[in-house]
């Protein structure tokens, strides 16, 4: 218990500090662009939206690859030895600071995922109809070329229609989101103690750069190379799609174990090197 409230007090430290509220700021501003066009269609058409955009958005790949960009931003203070930080270590040990932080990974994952979810809501509040299914409006753009001719800025794919209800998808991509986030977080971290910051950041770059790579990829190759481009995964609405008869993406099982497994990796790893490394503080935010 005295763990947990630890991981929480560094948290609410994270919240606080003007690095995340610059990340919200540009955030906002960024879902309010890819929502305005949906908010266009419904105007002119005079029916309202379903707030169920999330999963959809996370299906073009520029919104995801701006998306994990705020993310290594978010985490660019690794190591995390700010000045503060000192007396903690000293009071609470090593030990109990590095799974304080990662902890923190994990919350800070979460938080970011419920915040695009409620201001895309929110954007699209006042042209919103709350039903527990996708709605005449979503239906109308997954069968026709209606997003198309109002410039949608990503897919509603009718096949993730047919396979979801709206709180599946929806809850399914909170859950692989917050974990691809928190896999992201505790890799830049265990990279930096090893290595140094820059190549924490530059790596975790690469890992996102590779969601091009698999959007561009041959149809017979896409799962292969998906299988180790987890920034691909939160694409939840490409998971048990085909293309050209090939799946677009691992299985379900796969990706979960494989976000796990790695956060798990990497966490030891985490632990282990905090006990043996140096510490050099900072004072920055």
């Amino acid at each position: 218990m005295k763990q947990l409230h630890y991981s929480i007090q560094i948290f609410l430290q994270k919240l606080r500090q003007s690095r995340m509220y610059t990340l919200l700021i540009l955030e906002t501003y960024i879902l309010n662009i890819y929502v305005q066009p949906v908010i266009k269609f419904s105007q002119d058409v005079k029916y309202p939206s379903t707030p169920w955009l999330l999963p959809f958005l996370f299906s073009n790949i520029y919104f995801i690859f701006l998306f994990m960009l705020g993310v290594v931003y978010m985490f660019s203070d690794i190591p995390f030895m700010q000045h503060y930080y000192m007396y903690q270590i000293v009071r609470i040990g090593r030990k109990r600071w590095a799974i304080g932080q990662i902890v923190s990974i994990i919350f800070q994952s979460l938080f970011l995922m419920f915040f695009h979810l409620s201001v895309s809501i929110l954007w699209i509040i006042r042209h919103c109809e709350w039903k527990l299914e996708w709605g005449k409006l979503l239906h109308t753009a997954a069968l026709t070329n209606a997003s198309a001719h109002y410039g949608f800025l990503f897919e509603v794919p009718y096949s993730a229609i047919q396979k979801y209800s709206p709180q599946e998808l929806t809850i399914l991509t909170l859950f692989i989101g917050t974990f691809v986030i928190a896999f992201t977080g505790v890799f830049m971290f265990a990279i930096c103690l090893i290595l140094n910051r820059y190549w924490a950041i530059a790596a975790a770059v690469a890992m996102i750069s590779m969601v091009y790579l698999v959007h561009n990829a041959n149809p017979a190759m896409i799962q292969k190379i998906s299988a180790f481009a987890p920034v691909s995964w939160i694409q939840t609405t490409n998971i048990g799609t085909k293309m050209y008869n090939y799946y677009t993406r691992p299985s379900l099982t796969y990706i979960v174990c494989a976000l796990c497994i790695g956060i798990l990796i990497f966490s030891i790893l985490i632990i282990w090197r905090v006990n043996n490394v140096e510490f050099l503080f900072s004072k920055e935010d």
